[in-house]
């Protein structure tokens, strides 16, 4: 517990500790996919709301749409284990990322140390989205009226959707205190537990956070131009 409060108020203590521990670190690992299940469910009515705006868009019979959106709201429980398991998965598969990243550039970090390194540094990201979850019900969940509108602590905040493209929009929203908070944390873990120079590191960090970031962003701005060709936005 003292090293999770650590990594918020003195890093460079927290993982010089953390450099020489061999113990995997199942008490932080609990203690973050515990804030990711509370933030899920607090999603849940969210994510039903946007699930029944997009039915509604639709164009289909209204009695198929009803009973969509019925069976949406039914599952939305299973949906949250599933973004619950995925969250897990992506925690290692990003440690991967950073693991073969810091390989490419000749830094001695190892996949159980950067799976070390990810799982606290994703702390704060977990802090991020619960703070985003505060906000989205601050303004209420009704005030919902697309994806966008859930996206409530970055730089898309300046411009708008319009103006700024699907892809420019979402990508902007990940620039935010929070994802500037876990580079920051992630090139000190990297420089301390590499003992590689600043340049490395943060040359390592940035070109991670723009590949697990550019994927989701990608990926929305296919998904967005898929559902607009067959007519459902």
């Amino acid at each position: 517990m003292d090293t999770l409060l650590n990594i918020i108020v003195n890093p460079v203590k927290a993982f010089n500790q953390l450099k020489t521990e061999e113990k995997f670190p199942v008490t932080a690992l609990i203690i973050l996919l515990t804030l990711a299940l509370i933030h899920l469910i607090l999603m849940t009515p969210a994510s039903a709301k946007l699930s029944e705006i997009l039915l509604s868009g639709m164009s289909m019979p209204e009695k198929q749409k009803d009973m969509a959106i019925e069976m949406t709201y039914k599952l939305r429980y299973l949906s949250m284990i599933g973004g619950f398991i995925m969250y897990a998965i992506t925690l290692f598969l990003q440690a991967l990322v950073l693991f073969v990243i810091a390989l490419i550039f000749k830094a001695q970090l190892g996949y159980m140390k950067a799976l070390r390194l990810m799982i606290y540094c994703f702390i704060v990201l977990v802090i991020g989205d619960l703070v985003n979850m505060a906000l989205i019900y601050f303004k209420g969940i009704d005030t919902i009226e697309n994806m966008y509108s859930l996206m409530l602590t970055g730089a898309n905040l300046l411009t708008s959707v319009e103006k700024a493209g699907v892809a420019l929009y979402v990508f902007l929203s990940y620039i935010n205190p929070f994802q500037l908070w876990f580079v920051v944390l992630l090139i000190i873990g990297v420089k301390i537990f590499t003992d590689s120079s600043w340049g490395k590191s943060f040359a390592i960090c940035i070109i991670f956070w723009l590949i697990v970031t550019l994927f989701p962003v990608i990926s929305t701005w296919l998904s967005q131009a898929a559902m607009a060709q067959k007519g459902l936005m």
